[in-house]
């Protein structure tokens, strides 16, 4: 079979998605999600052009399209060990100060991979907001650990569940485009979006306050798939980054032997 050299994959199989990337050379060049992403992977493999080395990481159960398809890779790939699953206890190329290892979300440890490879001499305050929003703390190349809190959509889905009159807002994410209600509503609608987008860019503002307490020269890194609601002003330098998960994933495929 043919072995792309230069190629690799990424799969990361969440509760609700499988996404796939591929890096050529380094450079991240395509992301296909859920069917789009089984296709790719099974033209591959039918091809017999696989990439040269794959990082699996999974937060959900494995679909069984992933699973069989796992299986013709190590009977068709001339490396098979270069399938490697993502465990939190596989050494990372980074040290990490966290004591429920076993439970530690695998994107957690891969953006902390991210932002030592782009500066390992900093103190990182990571955060991502996608269904849950982390902060998280990354000191002398060190993960630390940090704080977990509901995502903007979580927050509104906990409301309407937990209420008998509030509504849940399908199309929060248009609204919140059109910059309506980040901190004052003046109807319930846009109370609540100002109570969850409004809400989240608060409490990141005094995170950032809360660290710079003890990390005067923080960094700040901004990712995730609703980072585009957060409106972080700091004097701190800003990294922001939809794709930082990813290039941390790949940088520890890279670290690992």
């Amino acid at each position: 079979m043919e072995m792309k050299r230069g190629l690799h994959w990424i799969l990361d199989i969440g509760n609700t998605r499988t996404k796939l990337a591929a890096f050529q050379d380094g450079e991240l060049t395509e992301i296909w999600v859920n069917e789009a992403a089984e296709h790719i992977a099974n033209a591959a493999i039918e091809a017999l052009a696989l990439p040269s080395r794959m990082l699996i990481a999974a937060s959900g159960m494995t679909p069984d399209f992933w699973s069989d398809w796992n299986a013709r890779w190590n009977q068709t790939h001339p490396h098979p060990e270069a399938l490697i699953y993502l465990t939190s206890a596989m050494k990372l190329g980074f040290d990490v100060h966290y004591e429920s290892m076993e439970t530690v979300g695998l994107d957690r440890l891969a953006n902390a991979a991210a932002v030592i490879h782009i500066d390992a001499t900093a103190h990182w305050m990571v955060v991502d907001l996608g269904t849950c929003l982390t902060v998280d703390a990354v000191e002398d190349q060190s993960f630390i650990g940090g704080a977990i809190s509901p995502g903007i959509d979580l927050r509104l889905r906990s409301m309407y569940a937990g209420t008998h009159s509030l509504p849940y807002p399908e199309n929060w994410r248009e609204l919140g485009n059109d910059g309506i209600a980040m901190h004052i509503g003046n109807d319930t609608l846009s109370s609540l979006l100002a109570g969850s987008i409004g809400g989240i860019n608060a409490e990141i503002h005094g995170r950032i306050a809360a660290f710079k307490k003890h990390w005067p020269e923080i960094r700040v890194a901004v990712t995730g798939g609703d980072a585009s609601f957060l409106e972080v002003e700091d004097p701190s330098p800003i990294f922001a980054d939809p794709n930082l998960t990813w290039k941390g994933y790949h940088q520890i495929l890279q670290s690992v032997e």
